[in-house]
């Protein structure tokens, strides 16, 4: 891939992925709380359409990675991808005067071909308007790759943030109200077991029926759809570039799926 540079910042430049970004990048977060889904060390052929395409924003000088984020051009080709659907059904008797609208999630593969932005973080330790800074230069560079290849990717490209968390115990109401009853270990610790295929395996085994978020705990309806801590830099910064809500959430934590309608010829 050519090295792009960003609009403004000449000590930053955007490249692709090198092997020595592996040490720099252990240990990072990206917008959704978790660890970065790092590229194997030998990527197996065709793994392109699963893995995608890291992007690096690194200082000019030393070459030390700053932010990064991975573009996968189609979601769900070769395992479902899952996310709930977040919408509204009305019950409403005239006779009686009563009417009330229901919010409800609805299990579902919405997003299948679909392309994504994922594992957008930062450098640990900046703090928020440098990670914001960062993430709009490297959102602005991934969009511009987008362009060169138009065909390659969906018409849509969403990005999971963080939903809420507890700041002590790291604990998510949302999934605490409604994925615990069917799962009872840590989803954190089932993703990094493994990897992109847990959604798939907890999706399993989760309702496939519409659920009333009323039947929910209080906190957990409270903060399905909600950008937690860990994803409120990147969310200034994906809505900059015109990213919003998409009436979609995870499964694990509730956290909003935004989205951004490709431009296409």
């Amino acid at each position: 891939m050519s090295t792009l540079r960003p609009q403004s910042g000449q000590d930053l430049l955007v490249r692709g992925w090198l092997e020595e970004d592996r040490a720099q990048l252990q240990g990072w977060r990206n917008q959704s709380g978790t660890p970065l889904s790092l590229p194997p060390a030998k990527p197996e052929e065709g793994s392109f359409q699963a893995e995608g395409e890291w992007l690096v924003l690194a200082d000019a000088a030393s070459a030390l990675p700053q932010a990064c984020l991975r573009l996968v051009p189609r979601l769900g080709l070769q395992m479902p991808r899952y996310s709930f659907h977040l919408g509204r059904v009305v019950h409403a008797a005239a006779e009686l005067g009563l009417f009330r609208a229901q919010s409800t999630l609805m299990l579902g593969n919405d997003h299948t071909g679909e392309s994504e932005l994922a594992d957008l973080a930062c450098a640990p330790g900046l703090d928020a308007a440098a990670q914001e800074a960062l993430l709009s230069k490297l959102i602005q560079a991934a969009l511009l790759r987008i362009a060169e290849s138009n065909e390659t990717w969906g018409e849509r490209l969403i990005v999971e943030l963080a939903g809420p968390r507890d700041p002590l115990s790291g604990v998510s109401p949302f999934w605490q109200g409604l994925g615990a009853h069917f799962y009872v270990g840590d989803p954190l610790t089932a993703q990094s077991r493994l990897g992109a295929a847990w959604r798939s395996h907890l999706a399993a085994l989760l309702p496939r029926q519409t659920v009333y978020l009323s039947f929910l705990s209080e906190a957990a309806q409270a903060a399905a759809g909600q950008v937690g801590l860990a994803g409120l830099s990147a969310a200034r910064a994906l809505a900059a570039q015109g990213f919003g809500p998409s009436q979609h959430i995870a499964i694990d934590d509730g956290g909003p799926v935004w989205e951004l309608r490709l431009t296409k010829p």
